[in-house]
């Protein structure tokens, strides 16, 4: 689909509304509070009243678009772009692109990469697995970053090691490790990978012992110049990291550990669903599922509600930011209160 044909399509608002009710609710509106498929379609609004809760919803509650001020014709298009542009899209090409500044672009694309999370695949079959490494050179880093560290300055300790997963002729699964080494990498590769499969990698360490668990492993020596063995290599997953290292390098430049996870979804997504159309309809559809309903605070933190420097009891209740602290200064003052007028009812007695 070209860019004019996906203007036509998807040019206004009730377009790509249409195009969501088609696909989360098939054209029978559900409230989205309460589950009732009884409603009315209130005038010159997107949203529907319930008849049996009396609230009102849209299909964008409990999605990725919910609560957005950008109209819906340039989520589409955010999409369409992010998707055709195969090593990537800076947030600030993007915000060029659409006519919105540089952080509403990237918290669209953050909440478009949360979207393209598809972990939960399992793998079957001839797997190929290998680790890599994300970072630059350690050489060319600023000495301040250099103080204190004793890098080898040819090893890979000062990079984010990462750990791809490939089915062959099928999908693939990328994580960002914390480390290198077995302890980590074999439990991921016993939840995501069937024990029925062949597992083909390299004569990392990591790999060692993993063929009395899955129906074969292949260990391919590349120290040793071996690379292939009849129809057992590695190079699905190399010619992905070659992929990986072109976006980073071409596109995004630097990737903090935070939000790397992200880029590495939104990139082995792009990969897994190379058919423009269906790559768009599986974003969609991700995108409205509920558990992706989000706020802003916790994107900006990698997706992760902050847990510290918060009272228990406002963590408890859920209170964060000024709210939390307010609530506990509340609580302070009402607790001096009640000291100081016990104090009084004490001396008035005596």
């Amino acid at each position: 689909m070209g860019i004019l044909e996906f203007i036509q399509d998807f040019g206004t608002q009730e377009q790509c509304v249409a195009k969501l009710e088609g696909l989360k609710w098939k054209n029978e509106p559900v409230c989205s509070y309460c589950g009732s498929k009884k409603s009315t379609k209130r005038k010159n609004s997107i949203r529907h009243q319930c008849h049996s809760c009396n609230a009102t919803f849209s299909v964008l509650v409990g999605t990725i678009m919910e609560s957005t001020k950008l109209p819906l014709p340039k989520w589409f298009l955010a999409m369409f772009l992010i998707l055709n542009a195969k090593k990537g899209i800076s947030s600030l090409q993007l915000s060029r692109d659409l006519g919105i500044n540089k952080n509403s672009a990237w918290y669209l694309q953050k909440r478009l990469r949360q979207a393209m999370n598809e972990d939960n695949q399992i793998l079957k079959g001839l797997v190929e697995a290998d680790e890599s490494y994300v970072g630059g050179s350690l050489t060319n880093k600023h000495e301040k970053l250099k103080v204190d560290r004793s890098y080898n300055q040819s090893g890979m300790e000062h990079k984010i090691p990462v750990l791809g997963m490939i089915e062959r002729k099928g999908k693939i699964i990328v994580k960002v490790l914390n480390k290198a080494w077995g302890n980590e990498i074999k439990p991921i590769l016993k939840e995501i990978v069937t024990k029925d499969s062949e597992l083909i990698t390299d004569g990392f360490g990591g790999y060692k012992d993993l063929g009395k668990y899955f129906a074969n492993h292949v260990v391919l020596n590349h120290t040793k110049k071996i690379r292939k063995i009849g129809v057992y290599h590695t190079n699905t997953i190399e010619g992905f990291w070659s992929m990986l290292k072109r976006a980073i390098l071409g596109q995004y430049h630097k990737i903090t550990l935070t939000h790397l996870q992200d880029y590495l979804n939104e990139i082995a997504f792009k990969y897994n669903y190379r058919n423009p159309e269906t790559a768009f309809n599986t974003l969609l559809f991700n995108g409205l599922r509920k558990d992706l309903s989000f706020r802003r605070k916790s994107l900006c933190q990698g997706g992760v509600a902050p847990t510290t420097t918060l009272h228990p009891f406002c963590r408890k209740a859920g209170l964060i930011g000024f709210k939390g602290v307010s609530a506990l200064l509340l609580l302070y003052l009402l607790g001096i209160l009640v000291l100081s007028e016990q104090i009084h009812h004490v001396y008035q007695i005596n």
